[in-house]
Order: C-alpha cells, then structure tokens, then sequence
C-alpha cells in the first residue's frame, strides 16, 4: 500500500493521491476479483482483473459473459469492447449505455473518471469527515469535455488507507448526476483495504437531491493476500 500524503502539508500531489485511491478502489492490488451488480431482485455478476495498464471487466448477461476493457492513457481512459478475441475501440457515445437492465453504465461499472488528472484539492479540514473519517476532497475536471457523463468529479478520499469513501459526478449543467457511495471496506491483515460494496444513486435531473434509482455493486470476499 502506498503512503498516503500527511494530513495539513501544503504541497499535497492530488495526482498521487489519487494513484493510491485507484489502488485501493480498483485494481485491488492486481488480484482477479468477482463481484455482483444488484438493482432491486435483478443481480449480474461481473468479474474485473487488474493487467498493468488494462483493467479487463467481464458482466454475464442472458447466460453469456461480455467483456470490455479500459485502457489507461496518460490522462484519461478509454473503452475497449473485445468480443471473441477482437478488440473495438468502444465509441464515446456508449459510455453511458446501461448495463444488463440495470443502470449502471459502462463508465460506472469501470469508474474510468478515477484515471482523470489535474485534479486539485478542496479541502483537507474537518469539513471534509464522512463517515466518522478525515478525508481530502478532491476536484478532477474531465480532460476531454463532452465525453462522457460527468463534465467534472468531486471525491472524498480517506488519509488513512486511501479509500474514496464518496464520488460526486456533475453534469455540464452542474447539477449532480450520480453519486457512488462505499457502503462497507474489507481490510485484509497486511493492513491493506477494497470495497466490499458501492452504493449507486442516480439523481433526478430537475431536482438532483431525489434519488430516482438506486443500483449496488458488491465484491466478493478477496482471499487474504498474507496467506
């Protein structure tokens, strides 16, 4: 686990930072995880494996698995649909098709704003507890504007373990689209963390404090990497 930047230094790498909380959050230190994505009675597992530079996802749906990757570029992230061994470089306009009747998208399921840079920090005070925990909050704005759903994020990112207790993501308009929220962490006994699970809010766009959908995805137990 990477150490995380002291709390109150002025000179803070927000770009670091956020290179610990993917860690934390997505790649799960390079381990092939499975995990669920529930809306209501609707479940669909998912798988993701950590490659370098490649995250590769995998959901099943109507008995058979799909896969996309992300690709991690020096700013961004893109998405690659592979379909029997061929890989298509996923149109921008897609990102945002939900996934097997629910609704999560394609961005949500893979978080690639997390792969944003230039972020800036907001607020490092008390201000910034949730959860009963001190955190960074951090801005990254999207560095290829109108790709995408969110034209930019806010993140609260725990000092502790670098976990991203709470995703904002805001519209052009910048009203709050969706909220990811972490529900519950596991921490294995080499003192590292991941989510267990990750709470989906989908905002109404004329009044974005109403949540008009709701969608979880849920990892399995990670085996304890000591062992």
């Amino acid at each position: 686990m990477c150490a995380l930047p002291l709390a109150g230094q002025d000179d803070i790498d927000v770009d670091a930072l956020l290179q610990t909380m993917r860690e934390m959050t997505v790649s799960q230190g390079n381990k092939d995880v499975m995990g669920t994505i529930r809306k209501g009675r609707n479940k669909v597992p998912f798988s993701l494996s950590a490659r370098g530079e490649t995250i590769v996802f995998q959901y099943k749906h109507k008995e058979a698995w799909q896969r996309f990757d992300v690709r991690i570029k020096e700013k961004n992230a893109e998405l690659v649909l592979v379909n029997q061994g061929k890989a298509q470089v996923m149109a921008p306009s897609s990102y945002g098709n939900k996934i097997a009747d629910t609704d999560v998208c394609y961005e949500d399921l893979s978080l690639r704003f997390l792969y944003w840079k230039g972020g800036k920090l907001i607020d490092d005070s008390a201000n910034a507890r949730i959860k009963g925990r001190d955190c960074y909050i951090v801005e990254v704005k999207n560095p290829t504007p109108g790709v995408g759903q969110f034209a930019w994020v806010r993140m609260w990112v725990d000092k502790e373990n670098g976990t991203t207790w709470q995703i904002d993501g805001y519209g052009a308009d910048g009203k709050l689209k969706k909220r990811f929220s972490i529900t519950s962490v596991q921490r294995l006994s080499d003192g590292s963390w991941f989510f267990k699970q990750m709470k989906l809010e989908v905002r109404n766009p004329q009044n974005p404090n109403r949540t008009i959908a709701l969608n979880y995805l849920e990892m399995d137990d990670l085996p304890d990497r000591t062992k």
